[in-house]
């Protein structure tokens, strides 16, 4: 069995290998003559799969380890017999944590929050309903829905979706998560485009991490110079790995379709297929390696006296760092076309680590509860009782602590000490209130005996007489 796979599908070596003889290729440059003895194909989206390609080959299995669609040729396939596998939804959390991302970073820097603002969802499949639960309950925002065929199929209930010229004066900000598709009833290529743009609220941000071709790209150069969008996040372009420098210059964040570049969203689709290819042939899978940690496995994160706008920037930005993509991608920018190409190749295989917010445990100091919910709405793991926070700052409030410790001399038990002292002096007391009674038993006897004498007046007159007799002797 001879397999050959895209040399960047993750996991590729080590599952493939298991099928039968892999070898890893450059699917962009394809050509029918080194298919000539391939029974199983492993694509991503970089090049057209279609019976130009696949006629007279050897090739009975084409599995493809992405979302979109879009590149292959289904009918073709068919005719020629060919078993076709797809990862539809891979690596929808992925993007939507890309939005996320791309969200916050813009809300930081215009210092602003989104909360109570509108985003515009056209395309509410894998990609969209992350995307408007993330919205919905982490940032506040209130959400449109735009997607005709779903809202046709009775989906969230049709009053759940708008159309697209309803949406577009809405929203504050427009997200797209359509495939790509040019025929049906709902065709998605150039649906940004023409005369309906002209509905577009006044300064609305524009985000495009599906496709390229859904937005023209020129129209973007214009509105966003003459200010009608007031920003645009572009991870899509027409024409890529070629791509519109002026598009380039004037979009606030820019990167080289990646946003489905977490390895769970890479991982997943070759896992996906890999598992078709064995149903196929009639193999068990067998385990799946594990994914390596998150390359910010836990994150503490003081929480005290700063906005959940703040905090939620913090903890997206640390764990799916975009503006580290936007400044490879503007870094790596080069004038003449080819050089342009291959540098945005360059930068998608050699894309850093980067795990899924769910990969990753926060620990809150000073969070509240709907922080903490907010936190927990976009995947991560929250820690238990923030217990890595709290011991920190103790930590630094220890002198404070050791304040008691400092009180123990008062409590020195010189307080002890001080009874035995008192102990050296208490056999003299004693002594002394013992002579002090005796002399007071005396003082009540004699005071008894008196007042025996004094029974009567008479002696007190005596007395008086005796006192007078006195007195006249002394005189």
């Amino acid at each position: 069995m001879n397999i050959l796979y895209d040399r960047n599908l993750f996991l590729g070596k080590e599952l493939f290998s298991r099928l039968g003889n892999a070898k890893p290729c450059d699917t962009r440059t394809l050509t029918r003559n080194a298919l000539k003895t391939t029974d199983l194909l492993f694509v991503r989206s970089t090049h057209r799969i279609d019976n130009q390609l696949l006629q007279d080959t050897p090739v009975r299995f084409v599995g493809s380890g992405v979302a979109g669609t879009d590149h292959i040729d289904f009918e073709a396939l068919r005719r020629l017999n060919i078993t076709v596998s797809t990862a539809p939804g891979c690596n929808a959390e992925s993007v939507a944590d890309f939005v996320m991302a791309a969200l916050l970073e813009i809300g930081h820097r215009r210092q602003t929050s989104w909360e109570g603002k509108t985003l515009g969802i056209v395309g509410v499949g894998h990609v969209g309903k992350i995307v408007k639960r993330f919205a919905e309950e982490a940032l506040g925002m209130k959400t449109l829905c735009c997607d005709p065929p779903r809202k046709s199929r009775g989906e969230f209930g049709t009053e759940a979706f708008v159309s697209f010229e309803e949406l577009l004066p809405q929203a504050d900000v427009l997200t797209f998560h359509t495939p790509l598709t040019t025929d049906g009833p709902c065709p998605t290529v150039g649906l940004f485009s023409g005369p309906i743009v002209r509905k577009v609220k006044p300064g609305a941000v524009l985000i495009n991490f599906a496709r390229g071709p859904i937005c023209d790209n020129r129209l973007l150069v214009t509105m966003l110079g003459a200010g009608l969008l007031s920003d645009a996040a572009i991870d899509c372009w027409e024409g890529e790995p070629n791509y519109d420098a002026d598009l380039a210059q004037l979009a606030i964040l820019t990167t080289p379709h990646i946003a489905g570049h977490a390895y769970e969203g890479k991982a997943n689709g070759t896992v996906m297929i890999y598992r078709d290819a064995c149903r196929f042939l009639a193999k068990e899978p067998g385990d799946i390696p594990d994914f390596p940690p998150a390359p910010v496995p836990e994150l503490t994160l003081n929480c005290t006296e700063r906005n959940d706008e703040e905090i939620l920037h913090e903890a997206v930005l640390t764990t799916c760092d975009i503006v580290g993509d936007d400044r490879r991608f503007r870094q790596a920018f080069a004038p003449d076309d080819e050089s342009r190409m291959k540098a945005f190749d360059d930068l998608r295989k050699t894309y850093p680590h980067r795990r899924l917010f769910s990969a990753t445990i926060l620990h809150l100091a000073g969070a509240s509860e709907t922080l903490t919910q907010k936190l927990a709405a976009l995947g991560f793991i929250i820690g238990t009782a923030a217990k890595k926070p709290t011991t920190k700052k103790p930590a630094a409030k220890k002198p404070a602590a050791k304040k008691p410790a400092a009180k123990k001399p008062a409590a020195k038990k010189p307080a002890t000490q001080e009874p035995v002292a008192d102990a050296a002096t208490l056999a003299a007391l004693t002594e002394q209130i013992a002579l002090l009674q005796a002399q007071v038993a005396s003082l009540q006897q004699a005071a008894q005996s008196t007042a025996k004498k004094t029974t009567t007046k008479k002696p007190a007159k005596k007395t008086a007489a005796k006192k007078t007799a006195s007195k006249k002797s002394t005189k």
